[in-house]
Protein backbone atom coordinates (compact mmCIF):
# COMPACT_ATOMS: atom_id res chain seq x y z
CA UNK A 1 0.00 0.00 0.00
CA UNK A 2 2.85 2.36 0.70
CA UNK A 3 4.37 1.46 -2.73
CA UNK A 4 0.83 1.88 -4.28
CA UNK A 5 0.85 5.95 -2.71
CA UNK A 6 4.31 6.62 -3.76
CA UNK A 7 3.86 5.91 -7.26
CA UNK A 8 0.06 7.14 -7.31
CA UNK A 9 1.63 10.83 -5.76
CA UNK A 10 4.86 10.22 -8.27
CA UNK A 11 2.26 9.94 -11.04
CA UNK A 12 0.21 12.99 -10.23
CA UNK A 13 3.44 14.99 -10.01
CA UNK A 14 4.50 14.31 -13.02
CA UNK A 15 0.56 15.35 -14.57
CA UNK A 16 1.17 18.56 -12.98
CA UNK A 17 4.64 19.38 -13.77
CA UNK A 18 3.99 18.49 -17.79
CA UNK A 19 0.49 20.24 -17.66
CA UNK A 20 2.48 23.58 -16.20
CA UNK A 21 4.83 24.46 -19.04
CA UNK A 22 1.88 24.26 -21.73
CA UNK A 23 1.69 27.63 -23.86
CA UNK A 24 -0.74 27.08 -26.45
CA UNK A 25 -1.22 30.22 -28.68
CA UNK A 26 -4.39 30.51 -31.70
CA UNK A 27 -3.63 33.16 -34.16
CA UNK A 28 -5.68 33.46 -37.44
CA UNK A 29 -5.38 35.85 -40.49
CA UNK A 30 -9.21 37.59 -41.42
CA UNK A 31 -9.88 35.90 -44.78
CA UNK A 32 -11.95 38.88 -45.11
CA UNK A 33 -10.24 40.87 -47.58
CA UNK A 34 -11.83 44.45 -48.00
CA UNK A 35 -11.16 46.87 -50.93
CA UNK A 36 -10.64 50.25 -49.87
CA UNK A 37 -12.43 52.97 -51.48
CA UNK A 38 -11.05 56.27 -52.08
CA UNK A 39 -12.99 59.19 -51.12
CA UNK A 40 -12.90 62.84 -52.97
CA UNK A 41 -13.04 65.52 -49.86
CA UNK A 42 -14.63 68.82 -50.79
CA UNK A 43 -12.61 71.76 -48.75
CA UNK A 44 -14.45 74.68 -47.52
CA UNK A 45 -13.49 77.91 -45.48
CA UNK A 46 -14.84 77.84 -42.17
CA UNK A 47 -14.48 80.41 -39.50
CA UNK A 48 -14.85 80.01 -35.81
CA UNK A 49 -16.07 81.91 -33.51
CA UNK A 50 -13.47 83.27 -31.48
CA UNK A 51 -11.58 85.78 -30.03
CA UNK A 52 -7.83 85.31 -28.88
CA UNK A 53 -4.56 86.86 -28.52
CA UNK A 54 -2.15 83.39 -29.17
CA UNK A 55 0.68 83.76 -31.20
CA UNK A 56 1.16 80.23 -32.00
CA UNK A 57 -0.47 77.35 -34.07
CA UNK A 58 -3.04 76.80 -31.61
CA UNK A 59 -5.84 74.53 -32.74
CA UNK A 60 -9.41 76.13 -31.41
CA UNK A 61 -11.54 73.48 -33.32
CA UNK A 62 -10.38 70.19 -33.95
CA UNK A 63 -13.90 68.14 -34.61
CA UNK A 64 -15.07 64.94 -36.98
CA UNK A 65 -19.56 65.44 -37.15
CA UNK A 66 -20.93 62.08 -38.57
CA UNK A 67 -24.07 61.43 -39.45
CA UNK A 68 -25.70 58.66 -41.38
CA UNK A 69 -28.28 58.23 -43.66
CA UNK A 70 -29.84 55.51 -46.09
CA UNK A 71 -27.36 57.35 -48.24
CA UNK A 72 -24.38 56.45 -46.15
CA UNK A 73 -22.12 57.72 -43.83
CA UNK A 74 -21.67 61.61 -43.79
CA UNK A 75 -18.32 63.31 -42.38
CA UNK A 76 -17.71 66.85 -41.87
CA UNK A 77 -14.25 67.10 -40.28
CA UNK A 78 -13.40 71.19 -38.88
CA UNK A 79 -10.20 72.67 -38.10
CA UNK A 80 -9.16 76.21 -37.29
CA UNK A 81 -6.64 77.94 -35.56
CA UNK A 82 -6.60 80.83 -33.63
CA UNK A 83 -5.22 83.44 -35.82
CA UNK A 84 -4.83 83.26 -39.37
CA UNK A 85 -2.73 80.42 -40.66
CA UNK A 86 -0.68 80.21 -44.13
CA UNK A 87 -2.14 76.36 -44.38
CA UNK A 88 -4.90 74.55 -41.96
CA UNK A 89 -6.44 71.83 -43.31
CA UNK A 90 -7.33 67.78 -42.91
CA UNK A 91 -5.02 64.56 -43.86
CA UNK A 92 -4.78 61.35 -43.62
CA UNK A 93 -8.26 60.10 -42.96
CA UNK A 94 -9.23 56.90 -42.93
CA UNK A 95 -13.13 54.99 -42.45
CA UNK A 96 -12.86 52.47 -40.09
CA UNK A 97 -14.93 49.43 -39.47
CA UNK A 98 -15.11 47.33 -36.47
CA UNK A 99 -14.19 43.86 -37.29
CA UNK A 100 -13.90 41.65 -33.61
CA UNK A 101 -11.64 43.43 -31.55
CA UNK A 102 -9.55 45.37 -34.82
CA UNK A 103 -10.22 48.45 -36.90
CA UNK A 104 -10.28 47.60 -40.65
CA UNK A 105 -9.95 50.57 -42.97
CA UNK A 106 -12.60 50.50 -45.50
CA UNK A 107 -12.01 53.98 -47.48
CA UNK A 108 -9.65 56.64 -47.30
CA UNK A 109 -8.82 60.41 -48.58
CA UNK A 110 -6.21 62.65 -48.10
CA UNK A 111 -8.19 65.24 -47.18
CA UNK A 112 -7.87 69.10 -48.24
CA UNK A 113 -6.50 72.32 -47.15
CA UNK A 114 -6.77 76.05 -47.56
CA UNK A 115 -4.21 78.84 -47.70
CA UNK A 116 -4.49 82.44 -45.43
CA UNK A 117 -7.50 81.40 -43.26
CA UNK A 118 -8.35 80.55 -39.78
CA UNK A 119 -9.84 77.02 -40.39
CA UNK A 120 -11.05 75.00 -42.76
CA UNK A 121 -14.19 72.46 -43.11
CA UNK A 122 -13.32 68.60 -45.24
CA UNK A 123 -16.49 67.02 -46.09
CA UNK A 124 -17.07 63.59 -47.93
CA UNK A 125 -19.68 60.90 -48.03
CA UNK A 126 -18.88 57.03 -47.51
CA UNK A 127 -21.61 55.48 -49.41
CA UNK A 128 -20.53 52.39 -48.25
CA UNK A 129 -21.54 51.83 -44.87
CA UNK A 130 -23.68 48.86 -43.60
CA UNK A 131 -27.07 49.29 -41.30
CA UNK A 132 -25.86 48.07 -37.51
CA UNK A 133 -22.33 48.37 -38.08
CA UNK A 134 -19.58 50.17 -35.80
CA UNK A 135 -17.64 52.70 -37.47
CA UNK A 136 -14.86 55.57 -36.71
CA UNK A 137 -13.10 58.14 -38.28
CA UNK A 138 -8.98 58.98 -37.89
CA UNK A 139 -7.43 61.37 -39.20
CA UNK A 140 -4.62 64.76 -38.59
CA UNK A 141 -5.49 67.82 -38.64
CA UNK A 142 -2.50 70.54 -39.06
CA UNK A 143 -2.31 74.29 -39.64
CA UNK A 144 1.04 76.74 -39.96
CA UNK A 145 0.99 79.82 -38.32
CA UNK A 146 4.18 80.89 -36.69
CA UNK A 147 5.21 76.86 -37.32
CA UNK A 148 3.78 74.12 -38.88
CA UNK A 149 1.92 71.55 -36.15
CA UNK A 150 -0.22 68.65 -36.56
CA UNK A 151 -2.47 66.76 -33.94
CA UNK A 152 -3.69 63.28 -34.83
CA UNK A 153 -7.52 62.68 -33.84
CA UNK A 154 -9.58 59.51 -33.81
CA UNK A 155 -12.99 59.49 -33.30
CA UNK A 156 -15.36 56.87 -31.14
CA UNK A 157 -16.85 53.93 -31.90
CA UNK A 158 -20.45 55.04 -33.64
CA UNK A 159 -22.81 52.50 -34.77
CA UNK A 160 -24.69 52.75 -38.06
CA UNK A 161 -28.23 53.79 -37.22
CA UNK A 162 -30.58 55.81 -39.07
Amino acid sequence: MKNLKKITSLLLSAIMLSTLFINVAFAAESSNKVDIVALNAVVQEYTPNINSAARSTTFSDATIDVTFSSSGMSITISTSTTMIASVVGVKDIEIQLKSGSDWVTVATSTGGELKDTLGCAVTLTYTGAIYGEYYRVVCTHYGDVDGYRELYHESAAMRCIY
